[in-house]
């Protein structure tokens, strides 16, 4: 057991581990259910990419629910092969928001480049999901892998040439975002903690929950069109 993970609580017989861990976990999980509660009830005109923004927000509230309860808070009761829900859950949610970022420049690139590189995001995330669900390979390591390679490989250089080429707000705001996730990345890796009730994973979720706000507003911007009732 890792020594700077939080103290166990007991309820009476019941088991809740990593308390703050989970709770933060959650907290990421209900902003990701705000993101897509703001587009399921939008009544504006959308973009093509709109579909795509808002199952990524759907994944992740149910993979961050998972990951809370399933992969922290009740340990004690399933295995810890229910971490993988989680880890397939923002695999998706990363796949179908590179779907949405190449839907943006679809137009800019052409077919048959649009056609390439939605082969090889499809391609990456097929590979990805079956290391994480294969008990031989299957470790943080590789949602954490899939992850990188989602934004940084795909979703990052696809909101550059989408800026560069239409000075997009939206993707300019991305474009910050992606480059802001490698912090929760670092304080995860660099196990940076405070104590055993605030450690490297509450820090990470808690940046991880600015990461998710700030996505609901760049994809908003992107998805949600000027003449809608509902932009921010």
């Amino acid at each position: 057991m890792d020594e700077i993970l939080n103290p166990t609580l007991f309820l009476g017989n019941f088991e809740f581990r990593e308390p703050v861990t989970s709770l933060t976990d959650f907290f990421v999980a209900i902003i990701a259910f705000v993101g897509f509660l703001k587009f399921y009830t939008f009544k504006g005109t959308k973009s093509e990419s709109f579909i795509y923004f808002k199952i990524y927000f759907l994944c992740f509230a149910i993979g961050l629910t998972s990951a809370a309860w399933l992969g922290h808070g009740l340990q004690a009761y399933v295995g810890p092969e229910f971490k993988r829900v989680g880890w397939v859950c923002a695999a998706t949610g990363f796949l179908f928001f590179g779907l949405a970022s190449l839907v943006e420049i679809k137009k800019l690139v052409g077919k048959a480049y649009y056609s390439i590189l939605r082969f090889l995001f499809f391609g990456q995330y097929l590979v990805l999901v079956f290391l994480m669900l294969n008990p031989s390979t299957s470790s943080f390591i590789m949602a954490q892998l899939s992850t990188t390679i989602s934004l940084i490989v795909f979703i990052f250089p696809i909101h550059i040439y989408n800026y560069l080429k239409t000075n997009t707000k939206g993707s300019l705001i991305i474009i910050f975002i992606v480059i802001y996730s490698i912090l929760p990345g670092i304080t995860y890796n660099k196990q940076i903690s405070i104590n055993r009730w605030f450690n490297y994973h509450d820090i990470s979720h808690v940046l991880m929950a600015i990461f998710m706000a700030s996505m609901i507003i760049g994809t908003s911007k992107l998805a949600m069109l000027k003449n809608s009732t509902n932009e921010i």
